[in-house]
């Protein structure tokens, strides 16, 4: 129930920052920080690590705003890994954490912080599961990365993987 709860309040305060600056400036703030190449290289990581470990999953980076930057989705990936992945993506940037600990928060009913960012015209759902993480460089979230379609656990393992290849 608290799981349900936290969730419904995160919708509800997104849409309505969405709502209010709909007619608002363009999307705003700085430009985005997460270049395409750099975006290629966390998904080939990760997709080498699933491969390894015989998991077809989805694969999602997305900037500091949300947008979604380069995505794979794997011969044999559930098409449920799609939108978790791109979920657990966009969640990492806006709690700023990993999805688990954001998730094992909302599970102890622990009031978290979320990073609004204007939406523009559409709204973007996101996904409080494990397998999400914030990308992050000279001590700024530039983007997340985000990975579904095998077991939770897995699916963060892929996503630290990527995250250690950039070191």
């Amino acid at each position: 129930m608290k799981k349900l709860a936290f969730a419904f309040f995160c919708l509800i305060g997104i849409c309505a920052a969405g709502i209010a600056f709909a007619q608002g400036p363009p999307r705003g703030g700085a430009p985005a920080l997460m270049d395409l190449a750099t975006a290629k290289s966390l998904t080939e990581a990760a997709s080498a690590a699933a491969k390894a470990a015989n998991a077809n999953v989805a694969i999602s980076i997305v900037d500091a705003n949300g947008d979604l930057v380069f995505f794979e989705r794997m011969d044999g990936a559930i098409s449920m890994a799609v939108t978790s992945s791109q979920g657990k993506a966009r969640a990492a940037i806006l709690f700023g954490m990993p999805t688990k600990a954001a998730a094992d928060a909302a599970a102890a009913g622990t009031p978290l912080n979320a990073k609004i960012i204007p939406s523009g015209a559409g709204s973007f759902a996101i996904a409080v599961q494990q397998g999400g993480l914030p990308i992050v460089k000279d001590g700024k979230i530039i983007g997340g990365i985000g990975v579904g379609g095998s077991s939770p656990a897995n699916d963060e393992t892929f996503a630290q993987k990527a995250l250690d290849s950039l070191r």
